[in-house]
């Protein structure tokens, strides 16, 4: 009789079998764990070449230039050849060198040497020029609503820059470049198809001044701007930055009087101790108030703190034609009010003055000892007098006489000893007028 096996009897002997295969299989590819033997393992990284561009470079006194380093290991380290004119901060933070060379009346050419931590080391030949030296570029708005050094939106402004050469001449016919960096601002132009550009390129005058009108958009909201300018013939550039004001959020500075003009009496004469009110209204209060002459008048109330508020001004006798208050608000907003001080148109009365003399003018006495005393009373002339006498032993008290009308008095022989002394001792009264007046009294001490 046949005898039927199970299933699983079977195939046990060739499950056994097929897992040794598996574990030679395993066995000949080094067990699958990633052995160190395994020759497709990465190495180290080599750091990329250091690099530095631009390799070469031309800078200008006072204008910032930079050097950008790519490849090798941070962190970098930098050195100048000629650290008087060309100095480098050692330690490079970030992978830019930053280079601000100092005057020099000739090309300087100084060697700029980068070195990374690995050992590589690149240099860079900067040759810095002494001209063109740009003193900076200035933007002026066309009014003071918002401020001087800003510009409201929808209105007019001018940037410009002065060129100079070696010990600061001028650099007349120089063409200068100037570029829109960023901001609602255009540079105006005189094409009447395109009044307006982002770039436009002028010459410098005879002062070295290159100069360009510029207009902020009309609906620009408050933000900064940044216009740039270019020397053409050397590449040298420097940067002005102003802010463009929102003229919907801003209220220009009003000040009533405007203008005040107060005449003296006299020629060659100006009013002292006249007051005038200023009032301001409008922009951002408090208000500070300075005056072009400060010596000129007392200011009363410099610091405005409301809208509505007045300062004063008292005059002292100067004369200006005119005199200028600036008067700025919180936000920089600038106005101006004037004051003229002027000197009259009449000659001044002369005024006859009286004659000067002394009273008594002869005093006449029988023997005088060192304790008489003999008073007078000056009157006329011009106050104050001054008072002596032609005798050595006399004394005067007071002196000087500080009015007309004053009295003094005089002891002939204060300074002698004890008698009775004879002679006479004349007074001498002089004034303060031009030419001088003069009265001679005279004390008779008889035997």
């Amino acid at each position: 009789m046949t005898r039927t096996r199970p299933f699983g009897a079977w195939i046990r002997p060739f499950a056994v079998l097929a897992a040794l295969a598996g574990t030679f299989v395993l066995a000949g590819c080094g067990g699958g764990s990633g052995a160190p033997n395994n020759p497709y393992a990465p190495g180290p990284t080599v750091p990329a070449p250091l690099s530095i561009l631009p390799p070469s470079a031309t800078v200008y006194p006072g204008t910032p230039a930079t050097l950008t380093i790519a490849g090798g290991t941070t962190p970098y380290r930098a050195y100048s050849s000629n650290p008087a004119v060309l100095p480098v901060a050692t330690n490079v933070p970030g992978n830019q060198v930053v280079l601000l060379a100092n005057a020099t009346e000739a090309d300087v050419t100084a060697a700029i040497t980068i070195q990374d931590s690995g050992g590589q080391s690149v240099p860079v030949t900067v040759v810095v020029r002494p001209a063109p030296l740009f003193t900076g570029l200035t933007v002026l708005a066309s009014g003071p609503e918002c401020g001087s050094a800003n510009l409201c939106s929808g209105s007019t402004g001018t940037a410009s820059v002065a060129a100079k050469g070696v010990a600061g001449a001028p650099l007349a016919g120089r063409q200068v470049k100037f570029d829109v960096v960023y901001g609602p601002f255009a540079i105006q132009t005189a094409s009447p198809a395109a009044p307006l550009a982002q770039t436009l390129t002028v010459v410098t005058d005879a002062s070295g001044v290159a100069r360009v009108g510029i207009q902020s958009a009309a609906d620009a909201t408050t933000q900064p701007a940044q216009i740039r300018a270019t020397d053409l013939t050397t590449g040298q550039q420097v940067t002005g930055n102003f802010t463009i004001v929102s003229s919907s959020t801003t209220s220009a500075i009003t000040v009533i009087p405007a203008k005040a003009t107060i005449t003296g009496a006299y020629k060659n004469e100006c009013s002292a101790g006249f007051q005038v009110d200023y009032y301001i209204y409008g922009g951002n209060p408090p208000y500070r108030v300075s005056s072009t002459f400060p010596a000129a008048v007392s200011l009363l109330n410099p610091t405005v703190p409301a809208s509505g508020g007045r300062f004063s001004a008292i005059t002292n006798g100067a004369c200006v034609d005119p005199l200028t208050f600036i008067i700025a608000d919180a936000a920089g907003k600038q106005t101006t009010a004037l004051l003229e001080n002027l000197p009259g148109e009449d000659d001044r009365p002369v005024v006859p003055v009286a004659d000067l003399s002394v009273q008594p003018s002869t005093v006449t006495t029988t023997g005088c000892t060192n304790s008489s005393k003999f008073q007078f009373v000056v009157v006329g002339g011009t106050a104050p007098y001054g008072v002596s006498t032609t005798n050595p032993a006399a004394t005067v008290e007071p002196q000087p006489v500080r009015s007309s009308g004053g009295t003094f008095s005089v002891e002939p022989y204060k300074s002698l000893g004890a008698g009775t002394q004879v002679g006479s001792t004349t007074i001498v009264v002089l004034d303060s007028s031009l030419p001088q007046k003069s009265f001679n009294a005279v004390i008779n001490c008889n035997p």
